[in-house]
């Protein structure tokens, strides 16, 4: 197996780098992080729950933002695309946005029924009976929202993508598997669509959809599916008594200079304050950076009540009986098979599919919501709001959410959000062969508009997905495609298959693309025979632009090194050479060693050898 240990250490047997490529020539990859074990749990029995600490690894230098930041980011998402804001026009959206907030919150034509919920909400001591209240006043606000006319941002619309509500879901499961092997979890409340929602009653009662959202689910009813959720929130209790609702909100609330949550940091870091909300009006206390590390101990540690199962494990008993837990534990763990107790916050990101784009999470401890946002990246932490006491910034984040489409919410809307999907899609792009792009007359030739259309199977044994956060998350599966299947076939290949495979992966901008290469090592191909016809045949490829992991780091003023972007590659399929075996497998495993050897002469270097990546195909069919 390939870890970052035998990619990067020198090997004195390995031929040195000699090439009469360009110097440009960048060898491929090597893989990091959990892509470096996730890709071979079908290949050699490895099991979901031994990728767990790289993805502890991937979240462990997530970055920081304020809320405003992200509320502003957010808010601008949800305008016309083909528009961006400056600094000053993102600043005056957050800003109206704000005065419509406060204008539910203080509304007193109605029995003030947020802060009626929010009240007995921080009233309860123990965690999962506040759920239902935490949603009920969720779900009244994003009611409200509807007729607030905020201009810049869409009317409310009463359909399936835009219109959500939150839904109680613990002690209800969702599963999904990851090449055979099942992983679990249940989060306390998620968001769906109010069709989701409707679907799930057990009786055909729609208006009934927003009281049973705010109700522990029954048996009788069915469990949600992971591309059903928009996002999910989980829930711990470490105070004994909340402060209330304040009579009234204002503007003049001032958020708290450190309110991150030091999350797998050393004990010794402290959290830095990024918020950009100015410190006026009058001054409110709040909880110190140790007691927000405490809390992020605590949501790592033990799992609340008896009544509240996390992801694999058993109920949560009281201190007296933690002993027999610990040992009861211990004895779980020796089960191969059993997957072990992660984090919640990255319980059902890390099996996100690679094409989801991005994905936010949240935590709320006791009053204050903390937004993780996700994607091939890294991770981001928001800074957190207390939706008791700044309600107004709660229900501008609630009415983000009311204007989030599939692409907001982080889904590409070329690819449809069903489990085991099988349909097509079409890619229309504009491509320019030319290189000259200017006519006799010096005027800009106009580039060839192309549409290919390409039927995916996610169903097929073939298909290989990645677990995991960050990285390249390659996604291999059979496709169909009328437009490639008409194209001319390459010279000098000789694999006949008339099957495709596509490859949708997130590699570095920064570095050569991995079409670039293949294209280099077609031209060395021609021209030395342990190579010729050793390599997979590219079909055709294609790089989605506006999918780059910078745009929001940029927005949100993050320094960060490297970006990925999403790609797809339509190849000839080939066959695992582990499928093979005896004389047939050693031949096989020759020719991918001379091949190897001959393109490592040339400068290009396979940093990422694995069995998931040796393939093959038979002469004459």
């Amino acid at each position: 197996m390939a870890n970052d240990a035998d990619a990067t250490a020198p090997v004195t047997s390995t031929p040195p780098r000699n090439s009469g490529l360009p110097v440009d020539i960048k060898s491929t990859p090597q893989a990091v992080g959990s892509a470096v074990i996730s890709k071979h749990i079908d290949t050699l029995g490895v099991n979901v729950r031994d990728v767990s600490p790289w993805i502890w690894r991937n979240v462990k230098n997530y970055k920081q933002c304020g809320a405003d930041q992200m509320l502003q980011q957010l808010l601008e998402m949800c305008t016309d695309p083909s528009q961006s804001h400056s600094p000053t026009q993102k600043s005056a959206l957050l800003d109206t946005s704000f005065q419509a907030a406060l204008g539910i919150c203080n509304e007193t034509n109605n029995p003030h029924k947020i802060k009626h919920y929010l009240t007995k909400f921080c009233d309860f001591k123990i965690e999962t009976p506040s759920y239902s209240d935490f949603v009920q006043a969720a779900n009244f606000a994003l009611c409200s929202l509807r007729d607030v006319d905020v201009p810049g941002i869409p009317d409310f619309q009463d359909d399936e993508e835009t219109n959500v509500l939150f839904h109680i879901n613990d002690p209800s499961f969702l599963h999904q598997e990851h090449q055979g092997k099942k992983s679990s979890c249940k989060p306390d409340v998620v968001i769906v669509s109010h069709k989701t929602a409707a679907d799930i009653i057990p009786y055909p009662k729609a208006k009934f959809v927003y009281q049973h959202a705010s109700k522990k689910p029954t048996k009788e009813q069915d469990n949600f599916q992971w591309l059903e959720v928009r996002t999910t929130f989980e829930f711990t209790r470490t105070a004994k008594h909340l402060p209330h609702p304040p009579p009234t909100y204002t503007k003049d609330y001032v958020v708290p200079a450190v309110l991150h949550m030091d999350y797998m940091k050393e004990m010794d870091a402290s959290a830095e304050p990024t918020d950009s909300t100015p410190a006026t009006g009058p001054s409110q206390t709040y909880k110190k950076s140790s007691e927000v590390q405490d809390i992020s101990k605590r949501l790592r540690s033990k799992k609340r009540s008896s009544d509240h199962l996390s992801s694999n494990g058993p109920p949560s008993i009281k201190q007296s009986k933690q002993d027999g837990q610990e040992e009861d534990k211990k004895k779980r763990m020796k089960k191969k098979e059993e997957e072990p107790e992660k984090h919640p916050i990255i319980q059902n990101v890390s099996g996100c599919n690679a094409v989801i784009l991005s994905s936010n999470r949240s935590l709320i401890p006791d009053d204050t919501i903390y937004t993780w946002w996700f994607d091939r990246q890294h991770t981001i932490q928001c800074a957190g709001i207390n939706f008791v006491q700044d309600l107004p910034r709660f229900v501008v984040l609630l009415l983000i959410m009311q204007c989030m489409g599939y692409k907001q919410w982080g889904l590409h809307p070329l690819f449809e959000a069903t489990p085991g999907y099988v349909g097509k899609i079409i890619v229309k792009y504009e491509e320019n062969n030319n290189k000259d792009n200017q006519d006799k007359e010096g005027k800009q030739k106009k580039s060839e508009k192309k549409c290919i259309d390409l039927t995916f199977d996610l169903k097929s044994d073939d298909h290989m997905t990645h677990f995991g956060l960050r990285g390249r998350a390659t996604t291999v599966f059979p496709v169909k495609s009328k437009a490639l299947s008409a194209l001319l076939r390459r010279p000098h290949f000789l694999n006949k298959s008339t099957e495709f495979i596509a490859k949708l992966f997130w590699p570095e901008e920064a570095r050569q693309s991995e079409p670039k290469i293949l294209e280099e090592v077609y031209k060395i191909a021609n021209e030395d025979p342990d190579v010729l016809g050793h390599v997979p045949e590219m079909v055709w490829f294609h790089k989605f632009e506006g999918t780059s992991t910078t745009v929001i780091r940029k927005a949100l003023g993050i320094d960060d090194m490297g970006s990925r972007i999403l790609y797809i590659i339509v190849f000839r399929k080939l066959e695992l050479i582990t499928t093979l075996s005896g004389d047939e497998f050693l031949l096989a495993w020759w020719e991918v060693v001379k091949c190897h050897r001959a393109l490592w002469k040339k400068g290009v270097h396979h940093r990422n050898v694995s069995p998931s990546n040796l393939m093959g195909y038979r002469l004459g069919g």
